[in-house]
C-alpha cells in the first residue's frame, strides 16, 4: 500500500476549459506549492417537521474553495505567475505591472485574470487518483514574510459546483490527468 505524498503529486493550473489531453509536463507546478486544501461542496438537507413525519428540503450545493500556500520563486518565467492569476495585468509603455484595477476601466492596456482549471494528480507507476476543478477564480492572494522563513502567498480560489449550463465544475477518477474526459462531455451537455 502506498500513500499519496508530495513526491507522487502533480499539480496543474491552466486556463479554464482546457482539454485534459492537452496537459503537458510544463503545466506542472514544481517547487513552489507548499500545501493545498479544499473545502465546501456540501449538499445540505434540512428536515422540516410536519404532522406525520418530516419533509426534506434540499439546499443547493455550496461553493467550493481551494486554498494554496505558495513560496514564490524568482526564476524569470515564474516570478509573476501568481500575480497574473490574481490581479489585472497592465501594460504601461513597455512595462508590465499587476494591479487591482478593474479590467476595462484602466487607461492602459489591461487584462483581468482568467478563470482556471486546477488538476491534482497522484501517481504511483500505473496507478492514478486525479481530482479536477474547472472555472475557479482567484478571490484572495495574501502575502506573508517572516524573518525566519521564505516569503509565502496564500491563494484562495472559488468556484460553483456547476457552470451556468448545469455542467459539473468538479470531477475525480482513477485516471491520469490527461485521460480525463472533456468538461463538455459531462452531464447536461
Amino acid at each position: 500500500m502506498t500513500a499519496i505524498s508530495r513526491s507522487k503529486t502533480n499539480i496543474y493550473i491552466v486556463s479554464a476549459g482546457t482539454a485534459p489531453s492537452d496537459l503537458v509536463a510544463s503545466n506542472i507546478f514544481k517547487g513552489d506549492i507548499k500545501s493545498y486544501s479544499k473545502s465546501g461542496g456540501e449538499k445540505d438537507v434540512e428536515s422540516d417537521p410536519v404532522f406525520g413525519g418530516y419533509v426534506d428540503k434540499e439546499k443547493p450545493i455550496s461553493q467550493v474553495e481551494l486554498s494554496f500556500e505558495i513560496v514564490p520563486l524568482l526564476d524569470a518565467d515564474k516570478v509573476d505567475r501568481w500575480d497574473a492569476m490574481a490581479y489585472t495585468t497592465e501594460t504601461v509603455g513597455a512595462k508590465t505591472v499587476y494591479s487591482m484595477a478593474t479590467d476595462g476601466l484602466s487607461s492602459t492596456a489591461a487584462t483581468g485574470p482568467e478563470d482556471k482549471m486546477i488538476v491534482l494528480e497522484a501517481v504511483n507507476g500505473a496507478e492514478y487518483k486525479t481530482i479536477a476543478f474547472n472555472n475557479a477564480n482567484v478571490t484572495v492572494l495574501d502575502l506573508e514574510h517572516n524573518a525566519d522563513d521564505n516569503r509565502s502567498y496564500n491563494m484562495t480560489l472559488k468556484f460553483s459546483p456547476t457552470n451556468d449550463d448545469g455542467v459539473s465544475n468538479f470531477m475525480t477518477a482513477s485516471l491520469a490527468a490527461t485521460a480525463l474526459p472533456l468538461w463538455t462531455a459531462l452531464l447536461n451537455n
